[in-house]
């Protein structure tokens, strides 16, 4: 087989490959072999019938197809490694050239991975964050907690103010005419959360218990029902009843109540301690981020847009996946927001394309730093992962044994080790 491969621009590709006709004719025959088990000639079971029969009845194109279906996609795959290429998406190809007794060849091009010009790599003077934690960043997690564990009693005012829980019926009007969705009894809305149409909330403030009350609203553009968006609506409220948060004293009682410790100060002080790690932990990775970048930034690299649109894919995913955390759905937050999928890859496209470079980046360092993976680095992690999820011991040993698994995990080791290798070096001692 012979290879040939060409750069064009915008990390491009052309290559031409010449298979031999040879291995052209053994696939061909084989491809008679498997489509003759698969179809029925008359007068001959499956396998049987004789190659010129086949022919008569199928046609040799078919034979031609399925060998080139099957001998292609093998062929330039021999192709890049021969080339040494490393290809970053699906090839475009045409096929030149494909007769039995004549050598099968086929042309094309295909983006690969850009090549990185390394800058400086050291000597960034970034300060590292401190990582303290505050009086004020506990009192706002205590404060936090209260909220959580407040309850809702009566106002003895009976009036609507900017943070009262008001109780009360509605029902909306569009045209004079009630829509669906418009109406409900008893719902307990908090004024000033923003979670109704603009300009409801802010027109029941004053209102007293047992006052009904018109409240004129204009529905937003891109509210998500389409038969409501930038319509005027009329909604008629009655105030049922006024409750206000009240919120429990921060005493001794109050800790051993909210939490597993009896004393006030117990809680101060395991507060403080969860704070300082996730504090710790924010700094060395803010600290890390700033490095990668500042490296990123001396680098040249012409990023690819497939690699953008992969890293865009991947945030969405974990969007997805946060919000289903938090229990909604990625079409819910389209309908509360108005937004589309393109709007949340526009929004994360600058994002998406920087850390696409920082990755670039992270990979040409380490292959200049020949930092590598083993297998043993491999199993340590998992041990780790077995001492920290024992109860599912199971599935961590069949993840053992699951390649893709394994690959994903040595390139997340390549990367943490490669990450750490560049901090080391603009964090070593000068002089």
């Amino acid at each position: 087989m012979k290879a040939t491969w060409d750069k064009l621009e915008n990390n491009w590709m052309q290559f031409e490959v010449e298979v031999e006709a040879d291995r052209l004719a053994k696939s061909i025959d084989a491809a008679f072999r498997n489509l003759n088990q698969r179809v029925t000639v008359p007068g001959f079971r499956r396998g049987k019938a004789p190659r010129a029969l086949f022919e008569r009845n199928y046609g040799k194109d078919s034979l031609v197809q399925e060998a080139v279906e099957q001998l292609l996609p093998r062929a330039y795959a021999e192709a890049v490694v021969e080339g040494k290429v490393d290809p970053i998406d699906q090839p475009e190809v045409e096929i030149v050239q494909v007769e039995d007794g004549k050598e099968f060849v086929f042309k094309g091009k295909v983006q690969v991975m850009p090549e990185v010009k390394l800058g400086k790599i050291s000597g960034f003077e970034i300060e590292k964050p401190s990582g303290e934690v505050t009086a004020a960043q506990i009192d706002e997690q205590l404060n936090a907690l209260r909220e959580r564990t407040a309850t809702l009693v009566t106002d003895e005012s009976e009036e609507v103010k900017q943070g009262s829980f008001a109780v009360i019926d509605f029902e909306g009007f569009v045209d004079n005419e009630p829509f669906e969705g418009g109406k409900a009894e008893n719902y307990t809305l908090e004024v000033g959360s923003g979670s109704f149409i603009p300009g409801f909330e802010e027109q029941l403030v004053g209102a007293k218990v047992g006052e009904n009350r018109e409240v004129k609203v204009s529905f937003p553009e891109e509210y998500h029902a389409e038969q409501l968006a930038g319509k005027e609506a009329l909604f008629k409220v009655t105030v049922r009843e006024v409750k206000r948060k009240e919120l429990p004293e921060l005493n001794d009682e109050f800790a051993a109540e909210a939490s597993r410790f009896q004393t006030l100060q117990e809680l101060r002080a395991d507060i403080e301690n969860r704070l300082q790690e996730t504090a710790k932990q924010n700094a060395e990775t803010d600290f890390q981020n700033k490095i990668i970048d500042a490296v990123a930034e001396e680098a040249e690299v012409e990023v690819a847009d497939v690699l953008v649109q992969r890293r865009v894919h991947d945030m969405i995913h974990d969007f997805e996946h946060s919000l289903a955390n938090q229990g909604y759905s990625l079409d819910l937050w389209y309908q509360a927001t108005g937004k589309t999928h393109d709007d949340l890859h526009t929004e994360f496209g600058p994002q998406a394309r920087k850390a696409a470079k920082n990755d670039l980046v992270i990979g040409a360092i380490a292959r200049q730093a020949e930092i590598t993976v083993t297998d043993a680095d491999i199993e340590a992690e998992f041990d780790k992962m077995q001492a920290t999820y024992s109860d599912q011991a199971k599935e961590l040993q069949k993840l053992r044994k699951n390649s893709d698994y394994r690959a994903r995990l040595r390139e997340g080791l390549m990367t943490q080790k490669t990450l750490e290798h560049i901090v080391n070096l603009n964090t070593a001692p000068q002089g």
